[in-house]
């Protein structure tokens, strides 16, 4: 079996699935500091009640981020450490893409690649937060950003860009969009629940684990759009190192 860690946000998770990238028993909760005393007591509970050693797992996946610093941590420390220990694959997923996952649809050849999907949000702190553009295929279309809603959502509408928001932020700030968008047409926000990461995070690490592209446990890192400003200057310049294959 996969187990699969998000720790991408307050709401994290852990989940246990099949080859095929099917859930079959799931830990949900919402954290108010880094995960650190839900994550590992989940993980044990999930692997007792399906009667599962650790060693008997087939790989670990984990969403990488953006999110909060430590909580990014916590999840991918403890994924890299019950890989180190097991001895199985680890993979991870970029949570911007998992956001995105449910919308995306790359297997149809009608979509010409990189037709526009979904925006994907999270949020990054400060009343900020980090979006993704992608296309139809899962491909980026342009590069990742922080900024405000308000500017997000200008920039978005100066452009023949997606308008369709979806992950956790977008669905929060929902009375905000639709405050921007007003009367016009074709704006969509998508329901969202912890469940839509994690349960997208199992899919993709199945496809990933059956084509044999695990990633390497001693350079795997989270993705973040930029650093902690404790004990440091204030920068908001995005943080490249990190970030996973879109695909």
């Amino acid at each position: 079996m996969l187990l699969s860690i998000d720790t991408s946000s307050r709401y994290g998770g852990a989940a246990l699935s099949g080859s095929d990238g099917q859930v079959v028993e799931a830990r949900m909760w919402r954290s108010t500091a880094n995960h650190t005393a839900q994550l590992m007591p989940a993980v044990t509970e999930l692997l007792a009640a399906r009667g599962v050693r650790a060693a008997e797992l087939t790989g670990v996946a984990v969403a990488l981020g953006p999110g909060p610093f430590s909580a990014l941590r916590v999840g991918v420390s403890a994924a890299k450490g019950l890989a180190m220990a097991g001895g199985f694959p680890i993979i991870g997923a970029d949570t911007l893409l998992l956001e995105a996952w449910r919308y995306l649809d790359p297997a149809t050849p009608a979509k010409p690649p990189g037709q526009l999907g979904p925006v994907s949000w999270l949020e990054a702190g400060r009343n900020e937060v980090a979006a993704g553009i992608f296309g139809s295929d899962g491909k980026r279309l342009r590069e990742d950003r922080v900024a405000s809603p308000a500017e997000l959502l200008q920039q978005d509408a100066e452009g023949p860009l997606a308008t369709l928001y979806c992950g956790e932020a977008a669905w929060a700030r929902r009375d905000e969009i639709a405050s921007f968008v007003g009367d016009r047409s074709g704006y969509f926000v998508m329901p969202w629940t912890p469940a839509d990461r994690l349960w997208a995070l199992a899919e993709v690490a199945a496809r990933r684990l059956e084509a044999d592209q695990s990633d390497d446990l001693t350079t795997l890192q989270p993705y973040y759009l930029r650093m902690p400003t404790i004990g440091a200057p204030r920068r908001r310049d995005p943080v490249r190192q990190g970030r996973p294959s879109s695909q």
